[in-house]
């Protein structure tokens, strides 16, 4: 028997404490050696404009997790067939013997912890009193922002902006009532990062959403949107005046436009890479150093986040009674 769960199902059950906590883990997990995560594999599919990929890990330790992550992008979805231009399923497995145990939405779980690993990163980069927060892109991923970093750092105020008239406002107006924090929109970019103390970038812009110039010393940056080598969410100022730690230093070499444009300007070269995010954890390697040092964390996603927060949520549900069984 395997447990079907439906994307409301994911949400009824997986908490943002949850996920930053199984992240946390599984990133410990990976600097310790315990982890295996490929990079991610896809089909172009021209005919219709989409894409196609596979994610997949497996997370040792004390409660192990072994999922696989497909994503279909068909960007002409919403327009032409009324579907959702990204659909994401995840199946998770028992790694003592390679049975199904779940088959479960994806996109809300994908949101959780691409969000979580920012929260995890923030817990150990950002200042101790950090309070308040500029975010780019008022987004899906924009609102689990807000609930990861809330988490870290209680939060006193949330300045958003989105190029997309509205789009930033209606976020504020959401997340206000939902996590009771001071959130506004801005209609200048420069406003989201001025006197700031963190500063996350959530978007799908390929140019740079604000000029590196603008940080102030002791900020904290957190970037998930860039993961295509010519594609850059933050300009090389920006990369450049940072110390950089990154989720995994093979992934973000191979796909993240934020590093690699820069590297091949001249401007940083891959030394420039402080640590991966599981070296803060474990402690090998010291987080901040200073009150005044900017700091800077680039994720390009690692199917480890879905294996670990798949297995929290099949365990959640499991105990809730929430789901349906399916025999294959």
């Amino acid at each position: 028997m395997a447990t079907l769960l439906t994307e409301d199902d994911v949400r009824t059950v997986l908490t943002m404490a949850d996920t930053v906590e199984v992240v946390e883990e599984a990133f410990r997990q990976y600097a310790m050696g315990s982890v295996q995560v490929p990079l991610r594999i896809g089909v172009k599919i021209p005919a219709h404009n989409g894409f196609h990929g596979v994610m997949q890990a497996y997370v040792g330790g004390d409660s192990g997790s072994l999922a696989v992550k497909t994503g279909s992008m068909y960007r002409e979805n919403p327009a032409k067939n009324n579907l959702p231009g990204i659909i994401l399923y995840v199946l998770l497995y028992d790694p003592t013997n390679g049975t199904l145990l779940a088959l479960m939405g994806g996109n809300h779980l994908t949101a959780m912890r691409t969000a979580a690993v920012c929260g995890v990163a923030t817990k150990y980069l950002a200042r101790q009193d950090a309070e308040v927060l500029g975010l780019f892109g008022a987004g899906v991923e924009g609102r689990t922002q807000i609930l990861a970093i809330h988490e870290v750092r209680p939060l006193k105020k949330v300045k958003v902006f989105d190029p997309v008239p509205g789009k930033a406002a209606a976020l504020a107006q959401e997340m206000a009532a939902t996590a009771g924090i001071e959130i506004s929109a801005v209609d200048d970019p420069k406003e989201a990062v001025v006197n700031c103390d963190i500063v996350s970038a959530t978007t799908s812009s390929p140019t740079p959403v604000f000029e590196g110039k603008w940080l102030e010393d002791g900020t904290h940056v957190n970037a998930i949107g860039s993961h295509a080598p010519a594609v850059q969410e933050l300009d090389s100022d920006t990369v450049a005046r940072a110390k950089v730690v990154v989720d995994s230093r093979e992934a973000v070499l191979a796909e993240a436009g934020d590093l690699i444009v820069p590297i091949k300007e001249g401007r940083i070269s891959e030394d420039h890479i402080y640590a991966e995010l599981g070296e803060l954890i474990t402690g090998a390697k010291q987080a901040r150093s200073s009150r005044s040092e900017i700091t800077l964390f680039k994720s390009v996603g690692l199917a480890l986040q879905d294996a670990a927060a798949a297995a929290r949520t099949y365990r959640l549900a499991k105990e809730k009674g929430v789901g349906t069984e399916v025999a294959f």
